[in-house]
């Protein structure tokens, strides 16, 4: 008897002590619990697009100021060359600047300490589609600085190819990416503005990049320095 009510007992508290939940209550979890994961998704993409964007912004300035210094850096060794050998571009050496344009400028100097007069050219080469911002997987959309050099050798210029020197045309090989501009003016030692390569002393580099940031708005940074040609 005594067991048989104390069975009863227990049934009933287990009956009433996890009732479950309505369905009301299932709903109402459901949506808070969407509701805070939609939340979580949103931080999660806004995050994602603002690091996207500042890792863009980052890469685009480095390449502008690493491209520029690069430029500046060797420009400012133009007519510096040991051998004072006449050449092709140069009938009395030493000579600097041989040939300027607003966006291009080639030049001589020694440039790696082996006596042998080098000849530089750097170069912007503009997209050719100007519609898009820069996108490295569709070369229209590209635009480029682009340095090349060959060496004054054995009366001629020659470029070093497979571990020899050879009387070919110099390779050109990109700088930097995602380049709009590149502006260069030129200046003689009286600080006016010259068209004359000879009379060129001093240089002033004007680089502006655009960032590569898919889904965003493409933004366009610009930098700017003045080089002096230290030999002249």
């Amino acid at each position: 008897m005594k067991r048989n009510a104390s069975s009863r007992l227990r049934l009933h508290q287990t009956r009433h002590a996890a009732p479950g939940f309505s369905l009301i209550e299932m709903l109402i979890g459901s949506t808070i619990f969407v509701v805070v994961l939609l939340a979580i998704y949103i931080v999660l993409d806004t995050s994602r697009a603002d690091y996207a964007m500042g890792a863009a912004k980052s890469d685009v300035q480095e390449n502008m100021r690493v491209a520029l210094e690069s430029m500046a850096r060797e420009l400012r060794m133009a007519g510096y060359a040991p051998s004072n050998s006449p050449n092709d571009d140069c009938a009395t050496p030493p000579c600097g600047v041989t040939a300027s344009s607003a966006s291009s400028v080639t030049f001589q100097a020694d440039l790696d300490g082996d006596t042998q007069t080098d000849k530089v050219a750097y170069a912007f080469v503009a997209p050719t589609n100007l519609a898009k911002p820069c996108d490295p997987s569709d070369s229209t959309t590209v635009g480029t600085l682009t340095r090349s050099a060959q060496s004054w050798v054995a009366g001629a210029w020659q470029s070093w190819v497979a571990g020899a020197w050879s009387p070919v045309a110099a390779t050109a090989y990109e700088v930097a990416q995602c380049v709009k501009t590149v502006t260069i003016t030129y200046r003689d030692s009286a600080g006016a503005v010259t068209a004359v390569p000879a009379n060129v002393t001093r240089i002033t580099l004007s680089i502006r990049g655009e960032e590569n940031a898919r889904g965003q708005t493409a933004r366009t940074y610009a930098l700017a320095t003045d080089v002096w040609l230290r030999n002249f």
